[in-house]
């Protein structure tokens, strides 16, 4: 039987190595700027609520990690690149982006406005996109970096009144396969994770009867992606990462109407 060695809790992975985690203030984005904190990284949690963002660099910091909380708005080229600046400017580089930002809808298409889709498309695909290609000269000069880009089961499935966001996360499926194939070539890896329900205030606020044995915790998704990140460097992801409850099921979720 071969030997397989334990991470343990994951305590010096990454240490030394800068995570920006888009998306940072809450949910899933909180905890993974927590658990790669733990790892050792040195965390820039960004997103737009400032008060959400300094508390969780306060909660790292107070468990002896390196957190700074930089406020971005995903839909914005211009809070993007200010972004980029400043990370450039404290760090120089960047080993592991998270872009986790996210904004649901839940409605008929009929009822969708033009204002919803854009919205809804613009922080899920247009976001991720502006992070990265305003990071890329960071993620470069880390020489062997990350980019976890959070999608969902329902870009891969489809989900009836769920169109808008749906169309979002696949988009950012294929957007990530074509990423990863553009930047392979100079050893910057792109992981595309798609969580089936997860215990967010996002989700419970779209659906807020959902039997919570069809929901996984942050803490799962987060552990997910300190592993992707630390596979070493021989190793890699070739595709979509789907994370789910066990026995959950597309007809369990109770949608309005």
């Amino acid at each position: 039987m071969a030997h397989v060695e334990s991470r343990g809790d994951g305590r010096g992975l990454l240490a030394g190595k800068v995570a920006v985690v888009i998306g940072g203030g809450r949910g899933i984005g909180r905890e993974t700027a927590r658990r790669l904190a733990s790892a050792g990284a040195r965390v820039v949690v960004a997103a737009r609520t400032a008060s959400q963002l300094e508390a969780v660099a306060a909660e790292i910091t107070a468990l002896g990690g390196e957190a700074t909380a930089l406020p971005v708005d995903v839909t914005r080229p211009d809070s993007v690149l200010h972004l980029a600046q400043a990370v450039r400017k404290a760090y120089g580089h960047v080993d592991v982006l998270v872009n986790s930002a996210g904004h649901s809808l839940i409605a008929d298409l009929d009822a969708t406005s033009e204002a919803d889709w854009d919205r809804v498309i613009d922080t899920n695909l247009k976001g991720p996109y502006l992070c990265v290609r305003a990071m890329l000269d960071l993620l470069r000069a880390s020489q062997g970096a990350y980019v976890v880009n959070i999608a969902s089961k329902v870009g891969l499935t489809g989900h009836a009144q769920v169109t808008a966001y749906t169309a979002a996360k696949a988009g950012l499926i294929g957007f990530s396969r074509a990423l990863a194939l553009e930047l392979k070539p100079e050893n910057i890896r792109v992981v595309v994770i798609c969580p089936g329900p997860v215990d967010t205030p996002m989700r419970w606020a779209a659906t807020p009867d959902l039997d919570p044995s069809m929901v996984i915790s942050t803490k799962t998704i987060a552990e997910t992606i300190l592993f992707a990140v630390t596979l070493g460097d021989r190793a890699a992801l070739s595709t979509e990462l789907v994370i789910e409850a066990v026995g959950y099921q597309e007809s369990a979720v109770p949608l309005p109407g």
